[in-house]
């Protein structure tokens, strides 16, 4: 395990992190940005940890299936991973994906991104 990640969350912190989490994908979708996951977990400051571990990918996906159920849109669509320039797997196979044609990933991915964008800048 890298020195100095948390890998396991008192549910204080991680209910403070998801908020966290909340605020700087909100942000990306007001600024038309997009980021990748060492970038968003960066970001984070109630615990440090790692972009590829279970509890960011947890976090990340409860967060954005909350964020699409208000009406937010797919934010989870602006996390990219630093080598491929689009979302992981979990993405296309979580919430994603559900009910959708995910023979294309990047179109679908840039559909979600666009959509997110629209929505956002109308704020």
């Amino acid at each position: 395990m890298p020195h100095g990640y948390e890998y396991r969350l008192a549910e204080s912190d991680r209910r403070t992190m998801k908020e966290e989490l909340r605020a700087v994908l909100r942000e990306l979708a007001a600024n038309r940005d997009i980021a990748t996951y060492t970038q968003v977990a960066s970001r984070l400051t109630t615990a440090r940890i790692h972009p590829g571990s279970y509890i960011f990918s947890h976090l990340l996906r409860e967060v954005c299936g909350e964020e699409l159920a208000a009406g937010n849109g797919m934010l989870c669509a602006l996390v990219v991973s630093k080598s491929k320039g689009i979302p992981g797997a979990g993405y296309f196979t979580g919430t994603a994906g559900e009910g959708r044609e995910t023979a294309d990933l990047v179109a679908l991915w840039q559909q979600d991104v666009q959509a997110v964008f629209e929505l956002w800048s109308k704020r």
